[in-house]
Order: C-alpha cells, then structure tokens, then sequence
C-alpha cells in the first residue's frame, strides 16, 4: 500500500471513530503539534455535511421525526456509512435498513419503509433520460402476438410494496398539514407503488397489489400473458385494458418487443 493509500485510510478511520487519533500524516503546526481540535472541526464539518446530504435525500422522514432528531440518527448512520463515492446523490441508500434497526424508532416500524420509497424517489430523479413510446407502439403486432408480448421500461422506472401505507403517508408530507390526510389512517393496510421520472418531475402513484404483481412481472422480462395471470392471482378484479393504458400513460414504456416464457 502507498504512503498516500495509507493516509486515506488513516483519515477515514479517524473520521469515523471519534476516539482515534489524528493521523500521524497530518501536517503539523509550525511549533509540531499535532493540530486535534482543528481536525476535529473538520471531523464534525465532514458529519454535519453528510447529516444535510441525508436531509435532503430523506425530508419525508427528517419531518416525522423532527429536524433535530433525524440529526441524531443521520449522525449515527454517518458514522457508520461514510460516503465510497465523491458522487454524493448516492450516498445513504443503506438508512433506510439502518432506520429498520434502529431501536429508537422501533414504535415507528413504517419509518424505514417510507425511507426506501424516497430512496427510489431519488433514484428516480437521478436517473437517465429515455423516450417512452405510446400505446400506438402495440399497433406493430398482430392479435396472435399479443401473449408473447414484452416490454422495456424507462431506466427510471421502480416499483415497491410495502405492509404499511407508505404512499399515503408521502403524499400527506407532500401538504401543509400532514396530520389533517393520516387522521384514521389505517397502518396496518399495505401499499404499493410506481416510481419513475417521465420528463422533468419524479411521480409517485400508488398502485393495486395486483397492478403491482403484472408490473413488476413484465419488468422482470415475462411475457405479457403470464405478467396478467400474475395479476388475476392476485387480483381477480383487475382490469387488463385499463392496466395496459396506464402503463403507456406513465411513460414507463421505452420499447415493446416479442419474448417467450421460460
């Protein structure tokens, strides 16, 4: 390992365990003290940083639990997660895993679950640009064709499914007053959801567990006719026509091609 390799790795130790010591490659004063407390300036600037980046990325969950303490979760996880990239939007996709196991919000079990929704929601947002095609794209098969179909999907495109309300409970920190839309909600009743990001703004709908099954079927490379089998097994109610337009409508679709079940 090289000198330089070694400071790195000094420096992320130290920034990472508040009790190490300044590492030993760290300039030193004119008078050769080793400079503590302006390193630690720069440890705690580097935390509060990386406690904004998490803010930002999380503000539905930073509003449930208050500003001050997502602080004090951020900074824990901040400690633990330092960034393995100088790209900084993706940083943080482990909290929502660390906010499922963390025990001061163990009577908030929806908490991470919401934080996995605006993961996807950043994701989403940077994301890569695509063309969606309209439903017309259909009109280059034929009837007979039509089970067989697959379709490709924007690179922005996620879904998630959750036991808990998760999208009502986004869209309700989407108003003024959250607490007037959850008022009787039910946190035992799951949600699924859409992600993807069409043009310039990320949407988030929420979806039927059977719209949920057909989606996520069909982006995993199944033919159309099994993706709805899915569904009806889920869903005896779902509506084929109106789930193919949906589709097509969210801009999800960038390619329709033939494919055949394994």
């Amino acid at each position: 390992m090289s000198e330089w390799s070694k400071l790195q790795s000094s420096v992320s130790n130290a920034l990472e365990n508040l009790e190490a010591e300044v590492p030993a490659g760290i300039q030193r004063l004119k008078d050769g003290v080793v400079p503590k407390k302006r390193f630690s300036v720069y440890r705690n600037n580097v935390t509060l940083s990386l406690i904004s980046v998490l803010s930002s990325t999380y503000p539905v969950v930073t509003e449930i639990v208050g500003e001050d303490f997502f602080a004090t979760m951020a900074r824990e996880f901040a400690l633990l997660h330092l960034p393995q990239s100088p790209v900084m939007i993706n940083y943080g996709e482990e909290f929502p895993d660390f906010l499922k196991n963390f025990a001061s919000v163990k009577e908030l079990p929806f908490l991470s679950e919401v934080a996995k929704l605006e993961w996807h929601r950043n994701t989403a947002y940077h994301g890569a640009n695509a063309t969606p095609v309209t439903i017309e794209a259909l009109g280059e098969f034929g009837e007979e064709d039509v089970p067989n179909l697959g379709f490709e999907f924007h690179p922005t495109f996620s879904l998630i499914k959750s036991n808990y309300p998760i999208v009502t409970i986004w869209q309700a920190h989407q108003q003024e007053n959250p607490s007037e839309y959850l008022t009787g909600l039910n946190m035992d009743e799951g949600e699924a959801a859409v992600i993807i990001r069409p043009e310039l703004d990320v949407l988030i709908s929420q979806v039927s567990m059977g719209t949920f099954e057909f989606l996520q079927s069909l982006q995993n490379g199944h033919p159309f006719s099994l993706s709805v089998e899915q569904a009806i097994a889920t869903e005896p109610s779902f509506d084929i026509p109106a789930n193919l337009a949906g589709l097509f409508n969210l801009g999800a679709v960038t390619g329709v091609n033939l494919v055949r079940s394994a």
